[in-house]
């Protein structure tokens, strides 16, 4: 007995469409759990792909929202890096909130999760990202010696992070150029100038900072160098000129105490 084309055709559409109904089913089903058990946080100001951009001394506020099946209480905690923040009895159920502010450097980057205290896995996260400048713009000027060392420093502590250069009466100035030396740690750039010469060395320095967000910023360092001084010793010879005075005064005492012996 053969199967007829056409009842063939029709087993393969009914078993495409079971197929799509239980797709369609499942993802009712996630849906309806999402909207009714559902972690969120909503933030102000507003997050991008769960990252928050504020500038340093700002205050932000986060609000998590939460969608339980009617006739549940279920409690809600945050975390700040893993840490749990302490909240008020009454700021644990829908609608848990915190406030950040002021922001300070050590915000940035600080990641606040939202979540069930009895299922973490329903939960909801947002990085903070705080922006500041470095305060590189002013002046400064030194007075120094020959065969000192120079020491120079230029705050380069910014988010994002900033492009350092140096220049030396108009020269852009290398990492390493003769005795000069540029190195930072991330947060100060430094410039070393190893037994100064007042002809090389004295002039005009310029740090400055490029950042994509902030701009450019410079501080200016006004260097004079003069001859080195020869400087006496003054405590020793004072030391000295003592000891000679008392040597002298009992030496004259000693010899008045003889004269007067020969006298008697």
């Amino acid at each position: 007995m053969q199967t007829s084309p056409i009842n063939s055709t029709g087993r393969l559409w009914l078993i495409k469409m079971t197929t799509i109904l239980r797709t369609l089913l499942l993802h009712a089903v996630i849906l309806c759990v999402m909207q009714t058990s559902g972690v969120r946080i909503e933030s102000v100001p507003g997050s991008v792909e769960q990252m928050i951009e504020m500038k340093l001394d700002g205050t932000v506020s986060l609000i998590c929202r939460h969608k339980t099946a009617a006739g549940t209480d279920m409690e809600l905690v945050w975390l700040r890096n893993n840490a749990l923040v302490k909240l008020e009895n009454n700021n644990r159920g829908d609608n848990s909130s915190i406030c950040v502010t002021p922001l300070t450097h050590e915000d940035n980057g600080a990641i606040f999760t939202c979540q069930r205290k009895n299922d973490t896995t329903l939960n909801d996260s947002v990085t903070l990202n705080v922006t500041y400048a470095s305060r590189t713009n002013g002046s400064e000027e030194f007075d120094m010696e020959e065969q000192e060392t120079l020491v120079l420093l230029c705050d380069m502590y910014a988010n994002p992070a900033v492009i350092v250069s140096w220049e030396f009466n108009g020269t852009q100035l290398e990492h390493t150029t003769g005795k000069v030396i540029v190195t930072n740690d991330g947060f100060t750039s430094k410039l070393t100038v190893n037994k100064l010469d007042m002809d090389l060395h004295r002039g005009t320095y310029i740090c400055e900072t490029n950042s994509p967000k902030h701009g450019k910023q410079r501080r200016t360092f006004s260097v004079g160098v003069k001859e080195r001084t020869i400087r006496f010793p003054v405590m020793p010879i004072v030391a000295g000129v003592v000891v000679v005075f008392l040597t002298i005064l009992l030496a004259i005492f000693s010899r008045r105490k003889k004269i007067a012996k020969c006298f008697k």
